[in-house]
């Protein structure tokens, strides 16, 4: 079988697909794309399946070449230094736009500049095995993915089989997903823990501006900032089920986002929750960022979470190939 080669594995890179989100019953994280339109908008520019694993890309992206011929996709933070390398030749590699690598040429990602995470996506994907359904990486858990880890010099990852054909880029496309992680502020919803904090917190809350601390991950972004009054029982009596997106206020009286490779329970309270909608918001948010939050309604959240996945769907419709992979 075809493989893909690690040359230069980047500062965290990893499979991921749309993840497996029926197992936290049983304690096993979500994991998956932490920004899923960049990823379905990729797999689809290249005939994939929506849910197609692909490589998701930290901050500084990696090298890796193709021993067979194939069509990728670069989609999430824009990496200025993307190329295709080949002997002493090299030509851009331009963003959301399908290319197609000839069989012993090297992608180079190179570093991000104005987001956290890029998606590398390839005719075919990456045919890891499926572990509970998904070949999502939970590095924290060494699950799932190439081996349960971030990827490393040498590694091998079979290539899948294309069932689909590259399409044109949409007029408009590349505008609309810019604009999806570029809001100012993220929208949030109250969660059930809300009516604990004192009335005044989720004013104080809304009304703050918080850094992304360097202490932060897959499983949670940390924040700094002005301390959140915390209830008068800090800590809950027992642990509750988490969300990705949840927003916990721990013991310091400081937010922490939490991930896809969240824990799947936690004892923290938990103020608010990110709508779906500005999930790809949190995906891109490098440290040192500046973060900012408004209450919106949850009719509002349902709402605006429909219509990003319905403009979605009408600029890149799901394929008829591709729809039954």
């Amino acid at each position: 079988m075809a493989v893909l080669r690690v040359i230069d594995p980047g500062m965290f890179t990893t499979v991921q697909d749309l993840g497996r989100p029926s197992h936290c019953a049983i304690g096993v994280p979500p994991s998956g794309a932490a920004d899923t339109t960049a990823l379905i908008a990729g797999n689809r520019l290249l005939g994939n399946a929506d849910d197609t694993a692909a490589l998701e890309c930290t901050l500084t992206g990696p090298s890796v070449g193709f021993d067979r011929d194939a069509w990728v996709c670069l989609t999430g933070a824009t990496c200025p230094q993307a190329r295709i390398v080949r002997d002493n030749r090299e030509r851009p590699l331009p963003w959301c736009e399908p290319v197609r690598v000839a069989r012993n040429e090297t992608v180079q990602i190179g570093a991000m500049s104005d987001g956290a995470r890029a998606y590398l996506s390839n005719s075919g994907g990456l045919a890891v095995p499926r572990v509970l359904g998904s070949r999502s990486t939970c590095a924290s858990a060494h699950l799932g993915g190439h081996e349960g880890r971030a990827l490393r010099r040498g590694d091998e990852i079979s290539l899948g089989e294309p069932a689909g054909e590259p399409r044109m880029v949409p007029d408009g496309l590349h505008a609309w997903l810019r604009a999806q992680v570029e809001r100012s502020s993220i929208r949030v919803v109250p969660s059930l823990d809300a009516g604990r904090f004192p009335l005044a917190a989720t004013g104080q809350f809304a009304a703050a501006s918080f850094t992304v601390r360097e202490q932060s991950s897959r499983i949670g972004l940390r924040l700094s900032g002005p301390v959140i009054a915390l209830p008068e029982d800090a800590t809950l009596s027992e642990s509750e089920p988490t969300v990705t997106g949840g927003i916990q206020i721990a013991g310091d009286g400081l937010p922490i986002i939490l991930g896809s490779d969240r824990p799947a329970t936690g004892g923290y309270p938990m103020m608010a929750c990110v709508i779906g909608a500005d999930l790809g918001v949190v995906a891109m948010l490098r440290p040192r960022d500046n973060v900012r939050f408004e209450w919106v309604t949850i009719h509002n959240a349902r709402r605006l979470t429909s219509e990003q996945r319905q403009r979605l769907d009408s600029l890149l419709p799901v394929s008829r190939n591709s729809a039954g992979q």
